[in-house]
């Protein structure tokens, strides 16, 4: 089966982001580049770790009055697209904890905006 997002697509497409944040889109096109160079695995491990942990803190960072705004969203989906098309297996892992560390901060930013019911 063919994969629907080839990096090439997918680095033509993040301009279609509206409202991405420079810092986003900056973290996005490092990860089509980081798939056209030659690094040792570990090189590339450390590369990828270090890129997706940084944009999930810009993500979460994009936060306005408790909603993840969509053009950040949309970055974290197309950032998905390139680990998988480029990265395979080897980045599985890489993305899974960085979602999970995305959803931790996202809940961390949750539970800070919710008021405080034990003073009620």
């Amino acid at each position: 089966m063919k994969e629907p997002y080839t990096a090439a697509t997918l680095a033509a497409t993040q301009s279609e982001i509206p409202g991405l944040t420079p810092g986003l889109a900056e973290s996005l096109a490092t990860l089509t580049e980081l798939g056209k160079h030659r690094l040792s695995a570990r090189e590339e491990h450390e590369h990828l770790r270090l890129t997706l942990h940084d944009m999930a803190q810009q993500i979460a960072d994009t936060v306005q009055d408790s909603a993840l705004p969509l053009s950040s969203f949309r970055a974290w989906i197309m950032a998905s697209h390139i680990v998988h098309a480029q990265f395979g297996s080897r980045g599985e892992v890489i993305w899974g904890r960085a979602s999970g560390a995305l959803a931790a901060r996202l809940t961390d930013i949750s539970l800070r905006m919710e008021p405080d019911d034990t003073q009620t």
